[in-house]
Order: structure tokens, then C-alpha cells, then sequence
């Protein structure tokens, strides 16, 4: 293209109204979908003909070098995407008809490369395909990671056990320069590395605040932070280190407080975690596999149970509050040795679901609503869930509850813009809230179908279980002399009353279902568990 062409092409851009070229920008997305659906697989037809040996290339990655001039690493993911689109039932249709964008295919590409999980990714090609319109890519991407890893539990604890057994890290000044690397290490003590790190970055950024307001008075805000975030970042590590070498050289060897790093796992999962260490059943007396919290039949294979439910993958939670997604091994290494508080229902009975006696969020609330998001519920923006503010989606003025199903999380900006236009935020049917203009129309990405809602807001709060109910897992719980016993069937108490409360069980079974013999994990003389299958556990 010429540079008058392009200089026209300005010229006529900047005559165009916002919503036209919003409009164009979303034309030009999905015509850049259909042509990358379409080198897919005119890349494959080739590489199926093996055409590129006429030129002398010897692989389909040489012939993109040679007549693309791509890189290794472009080559590498359009033969990946080629081989997906021939392979995997639905893609290349997905994303010629512009359903998912680019990079949620690379994703699939991806996955399906790796071979221990490829034969399951055709089964599960239809779900994975829907999440990855509905939801945004780093939730796409989470989902992902949980199916790798539930197609292929054994392979990712491999993988888990070479990363911590190859962790490395290292301190090198060349030329006056800092540089920092590391990789491999325990995912909990990485994500608590991490947390550690954000703290310092809060500390030095409170400083800079502190500093300007000093200097500026109450005319701070007109003027910048005295350092760049990136600096802030620096100093938080020289701080890290200092601090480290100065409390080890005043003698202080006592281990500082840990920060909080929260563990998010839903029932079923929890359920899957403890009947596969054998800290409770899995089988009734018939040898039929059951749910080991409800005593009700259920597949045997975690991925088989998904497949009966659409929204399954989407919902299961096994990760840290950040989106880290955690093997179940290193969740249950997490829960022994650590403490449980239950995110949903609420710590010690403390009142999560406020209904309209409390106007706001906080407290155990607020806690709730913010574990249960990643980021700021308004499309496009990443800000983390622990930097926001929790405000309702059918705002109190319009009858909202203070319940987490009526939930919202945004970040301050959102939040007030949100109110400010005359937003409206509304769950579908899947638990995805949705922003909503003042003229009625859906914040939505390309190529993305309109949400399907529900004809009411479910906003009851879910059923109390009954007393005798609660008095009877209670006694069981504390049935037992073995220490570690006693914790496991406090754990497993967690996710009964979770299962219990939300899915309306027959409890006169489930009483039942508890006084079954516990399949024998842990040594009756010693009271230790018996496992040869756990990664190493950190002190």
C-alpha cells in the first residue's frame, strides 16, 4: 500500500464517529479470523500433499519460513493451529465464522500438541469451544489449564515433581546491570513469593503517596508520583533483600508472618481430592462409585462427570484467588497443614448472604464476593479482584440483595462510571455478569452471541440446614481419636455442608452415607497417612 493510500485511509478514519469505527474495528477482527482459519488450512492441505518437498523444504515449518518469512516461533504456532483445525472437530469453523478469536485457537493448538491429553481434547472440543466465546481469554485460558490437568493427572504431577526437583534462581550483576532469573519451584511457595513481592510494591507505592502529599499538600493529586511503577518495583526488591540480610545478621531467625495466599476448590473437586488420597469413601457396598460427600452415584472419572455438565469445566475451581490453577496433591497439602475457611457459606457461621438488612458489602462478604472473582467484572479490564470494590449487580435502590449471587466486582473507575452513565450489570444463566448500556444495549467482544438471561434474578439465599443435621456431622467429626482423622473429617465437613446446602440433599442418606467405613489410608498404630504418590511437602 502506497503512502498516499495510507494517508487517505487517515484522512478517512478520523471523519468516521465512534460508533463507526468501533464498527470497523470489529469488521477488521473477524475478517482477520477467517483469513487465519483459512491459512490454517490451506497450510494443511499443503503439508498433507507434502507439496513443499517440490522446493526442497523438508517440514511444513521450513516452507512457512521460506514463504512467509516467519519466524520459528510463527511458524511453530500456525503449524500447531494447522494441525488443530484438521484434528480437532469445530475450530477451523469457529474461527472462520470469527465464534472465538486467535489466540483462544493457539490455546486449543496447544493443548491438543501435547499427546497424553489430545484423544480427551476431541471429546471435550465442543465445551472448550463455548467457554472460549463466553468467556474472556485469561478465563479461557484457566479452563484450559484445568482440563490438561484433569485428562492427565499423573503426567502433571511428573511435571510438578521435575519443577520442584530443577528449581533454580540467580543474582547476577553484569556490567553494573541487574538481572534476576529464576523458574521451576513448589506452585504454593511460588505464589506466596509473589504476594510477598506485590506487598513491598504496596509499601514503596504508599511511600511515594506519602511523599507527594508532604511536598504538595492538598493539591497532591495534580501532581506525579515522585517514582514510575517500574522503579517502585526495583526498590521493593532491594528492600526485600535488605531487609532479609539485616534481620538475619540482628539474629532474628524466627520465620515472619506468611501472607495470605487463598486456595479456591469447589465441592465436587474437593470431593474427587480426598476419595483419591483415600480420606474418604468412593465406593458403596454394591461397588458402585458414589460422591464421597453425598453417598450418590456418580462416574468414576472426574472428566466423564464433566461431560454431563455444560457449565462443569467453567465452574470447577482448583487454583489460588489469582487464577494460579494447583494440582489437587498441592491443595491437599495445602488443607492438612494449613486451615480451611469455607468461601461460600462462610467461616464460623459468620453471615455471608446479608439479604437487605445490610446495604453494603464487608466483612466476611465482601472476602467472599472477591475470592470468587480473578478481576474486575468489566469487560476488558484486568485489574486484580483484591484491588476492588464490591457493589451489587441489581443495585439496592432497585431491590437488590446484599447476597453473593447479586455480587459485582470492579475496580473504583468501573465502579463509578458504572453509576455515573447508568450502567446496569446482569448475571446470564451461566454466573457471567454482563455490563449493560443506558440505551439496553450488551458489552460484548466480536463475533460473541447475546447472553441468554434468566426470566428472575436468583437472589434467594440458599436453604439453612437443619439443626440435627448439623449436630449429627458434628458428632462425627469429633468420633474419633486420631488427630489427623479428626482434621480429615473436618475438611470433608467443609464440602458436606457446601453439597448439602446447594444441591438439596436427602439428608437421612447422607447421615447414612457418614457412617460408612473410611477406606484405609492412614495406619492405625501411628496415625499417619499412608501415600507414596505426594510431592515432596515443604516445612
Amino acid at each position: 500500500m502506497s503512502e498516499t493510500s495510507v494517508e487517505s485511509l487517515v484522512e478517512e478514519l478520523l471523519e468516521r464517529s465512534d460508533s463507526e469505527l468501533d464498527e470497523r474495528v470489529r469488521d477488521l477482527e473477524l475478517e482477520r479470523r477467517r483469513v487465519e482459519a483459512e491459512l490454517a488450512l490451506a497450510a494443511g492441505e499443503i503439508d498433507r500433499r507434502r507439496s513443499y518437498l517440490d522446493d526442497g523444504h523438508r517440514s511444513l515449518k521450513a516452507y512457512l519460513r521460506a514463504t512467509c518469512n516467519y519466524s520459528d516461533a510463527e511458524a511453530a504456532r500456525v503449524g500447531r493451529l494447522t494441525t488443530a483445525t484438521g484434528s480437532i472437530p469445530g475450530v477451523a469453523e469457529a474461527l472462520r465464522g470469527g465464534r472465538i478469536g486467535i489466540p483462544q485457537a493457539n490455546e486449543l493448538a496447544v493443548a491438543h500438541a501435547n499427546k497424553r491429553v489430545r484423544e480427551r481434547l476431541v471429546d471435550f472440543a465442543p465445551m472448550l469451544l463455548e467457554l472460549a466465546e463466553r468467556l474472556s481469554f485469561r478465563e479461557f485460558r484457566t479452563c484450559v489449564e484445568r482440563f490438561v490437568m484433569l485428562a492427565d493427572l499423573d503426567g502433571a504431577h511428573r511435571d510438578l515433581g521435575e519443577s520442584i526437583e530443577n528449581r533454580r534462581a540467580r543474582v547476577v550483576n553484569l556490567n553494573g546491570s541487574l538481572h534476576l532469573d529464576g523458574n521451576g519451584g513448589d506452585p504454593l511457595v511460588n505464589v506466596e513469593l509473589e504476594a510477598i513481592f506485590q506487598y513491598f510494591c504496596e509499601l514503596e507505592y504508599d511511600a511515594d503517596v506519602a511523599a507527594r502529599r508532604a511536598e504538595h499538600g492538598d493539591r497532591a493529586d495534580e501532581y506525579p508520583l515522585p517514582r514510575t511503577a517500574a522503579q517502585r518495583s526495583y526498590d521493593a526488591f532491594v528492600a526485600i533483600m535488605r531487609g532479609a540480610l539485616a534481620n538475619h545478621q540482628a539474629g532474628r531467625s524466627a520465620p515472619a508472618a506468611e501472607p495470605v495466599v487463598n486456595i479456591l476448590t469447589d465441592h465436587r473437586t474437593w470431593a474427587a481430592i480426598l476419595a483419591e488420597a483415600g480420606l474418604a469413601p468412593d465406593s458403596n457396598l454394591a461397588g458402585e462409585h458414589i460422591d464421597p460427600f453425598t453417598g450418590l452415584t456418580s462416574p468414576d472419572d472426574l472428566l466423564d462427570e464433566l461431560m454431563a455438565d455444560p457449565d462443569g469445566l467453567a465452574s470447577r475451581r482448583c487454583e489460588t484467588s489469582t487464577g494460579q490453577v494447583l494440582h489437587p496433591h498441592v491443595v491437599l497439602r495445602a488443607a492438612l497443614a494449613g486451615h480451611i475457611r469455607r468461601a461460600v457459606l462462610g467461616a464460623d457461621g459468620l453471615p455471608i448472604n446479608l439479604g437487605r438488612k445490610v446495604r453494603v458489602f464487608t466483612g466476611a462478604a465482601r472476602d467472599a464476593a472477591k475470592l470468587l472473582a480473578v478481576q474486575c467484572d468489566h469487560l476488558g479490564c484486568g485489574l486484580p479482584a483484591e484491588l476492588c470494590q464490591v457493589d451489587h449487580s441489581v443495585g439496592w435502590s432497585d431491590g437488590g440483595r446484599t447476597d453473593q449471587v447479586n455480587a459485582g466486582v470492579e475496580c473504583g473507575g468501573h465502579n463509578r462510571e458504572k453509576h455515573r452513565k447508568r450502567w446496569r450489570t446482569r448475571r446470564d444463566v451461566h454466573g457471567r455478569i454482563h455490563t449493560i448500556r443506558a440505551d439496553g444495549t450488551i458489552m460484548l467482544p466480536v463475533g460473541v452471541r447475546p447472553p441468554v438471561f434468566p426470566d428472575e434474578p436468583r437472589n434467594e439465599p440458599p436453604a439453612a440446614i437443619p439443626p440435627d443435621v448439623e449436630r449429627t456431622i458434628d458428632s462425627w467429626v469429633d468420633d474419633t481419636s486420631c488427630d489427623i482423622e479428626r482434621r480429615c473429617r473436618s475438611l470433608r465437613r467443609t464440602a458436606i455442608r457446601h453439597a448439602t446446602t446447594l444441591d438439596g440433599l436427602d439428608t437421612g442418606a447422607l447421615i447414612r452415607h457418614l457412617r460408612m467405613p473410611v477406606p484405609a489410608a492412614v495406619d492405625p498404630g501411628h496415625c499417619t497417612p499412608i501415600s507414596t504418590t505426594e510431592p515432596p511437602v515443604r516445612d
